[in-house]
């Protein structure tokens, strides 16, 4: 009999310690995959091809680089980019998203063609930059394009109040803001290259553009280099090795496309096709052109099943109807009218008798010679 319980209590212990040892072992085997051997860490990679920096093509980047830094999964990113500069407040908008986006992960700049004002404003804020020896670097200041204070002179039936309601400020004035934007790119260029920058405020203040080399010694950018090399410094900089590149604007677009098909799913028009014309939005998140200027060259192809643009290839052989999702400006103004997304100021005030002009601030080298 004791043999009969000895072995009694030894299965009913077998029997409640197997499964317990079971999902012990489970447990520990998800713990040492997820996070012991979690897989490769990833380098983010944004492409910025040559374009002027508006608020079309801000959105655009600021998506990328939002995209960066809410992906856990990207440990350190790259951007590569080519531009002269453009709107003041465009400008800015990138500056700010990617020193945002440096306070949480590594940024490293290639520096292609040309760096110049606005551009070299965004790449302030990463943490490293590399030029290439033919890569023009700098042009730090301001362009402003303002309406003249005299302006022709208003229907007689117009009224208005006060004696700059018409101008918005004097002359003296729009100067004495166009000194002040001009110092506060010098500030942040010295605030931000530290001891690294080797020219006085009075030199920085003269607008010059550096090649490569010239860039590198005086302090504009941080060293001669390849898109490979950055890559391998992007990865220093978050500690990382072994590491997987992920193409964020193809990763964008696929959300986007993703989105606008949730959009016209939702008000029921998600089967039906778009019109050729129809494809202006949709080829500035997908060609490898310029974002801002729509180019046949750039715009997206069909072929068996794939979407081809640059060297990029996506599987379309899962989805349903591709031109589903293709939409240009006027077409994301159903979803997003309140935005008046493109609209000049002509066209938002059709009915006023006055031309609607305002002053245009610029971080831009806009190529004039000597």
């Amino acid at each position: 009999m004791r043999i009969l319980a000895a072995l009694g209590r030894f299965l009913i212990s077998w029997y409640v310690a197997a499964p317990v040892l079971a999902i012990a072992g489970i447990a520990i085997g998800y713990v040492v995959f997820f996070n012991v051997f979690p897989g490769k860490p990833k380098v983010g990679v944004i492409d910025i091809p040559y374009t002027s920096l508006n608020e079309d093509s801000s959105a655009i980047i600021t998506a990328y680089l939002d995209y960066c830094r809410r992906n856990p999964d990207i440990k350190a990113v790259v951007i590569k980019l080519a531009t002269p500069g453009g709107g003041a407040s465009a400008s800015e908008q990138l500056y700010i998203e990617t020193r945002r986006l440096r306070e949480e992960k590594p940024v490293v700049m290639v520096m292609n063609g040309i760096v110049a004002s606005g551009g070299y404003m965004m790449a302030l804020g990463t943490n490293y930059t590399f030029s290439k020896t033919s890569t023009l670097v700098g042009n730090v200041g301001v362009v402003a394009g303002t309406p003249s204070i005299l302006a022709p002179r208003a229907p007689e039936f117009i009224t208005f109040t006060g004696p700059y309601k018409l101008t918005g400020s004097s002359r003296r004035d729009w100067v004495a803001t166009l000194d002040r934007l001009n110092e506060a790119f010098i500030e942040m260029t010295v605030r931000e290259r530290g001891d690294r920058l080797k020219i006085s405020r009075t030199e920085l203040a003269d607008g010059r553009l550096y090649a490569g080399m010239d860039a590198v010694r005086l302090g504009f950018a941080d060293e001669i280099g390849s898109d490979s090399q950055a890559y391998d410094k992007a990865a220093e900089l978050a500690g990382i090795e072994n590491y997987d590149l992920v193409n964020v604007n193809v990763e964008v677009n696929r959300l986007f496309v993703q989105e606008l098909r949730r959009i016209y799913s939702a008000d029921g028009s998600a089967n039906t096709p778009l019109t050729e014309s129809d494809t202006h939005l949709m080829n500035l998140f997908i060609s490898r052109q310029s974002p801002q200027i729509p180019s046949s060259a750039g715009l997206a192809s069909e072929q068996e099943g794939n979407l081809e643009y640059g060297n990029e290839s996506v599987d379309l052989s899962a989805t349903e109807t591709w031109t589903d999702s293709w939409v240009d400006q006027q077409a994301l103004k159903r979803p997003l009218e309140h935005n008046v997304f493109g609209v000049s100021p002509q066209e938002a005030f059709p009915d006023l008798p006055m031309d609607v002009s305002h002053p245009q601030f610029y971080y831009l080298h806009v190529g004039a010679g000597p």
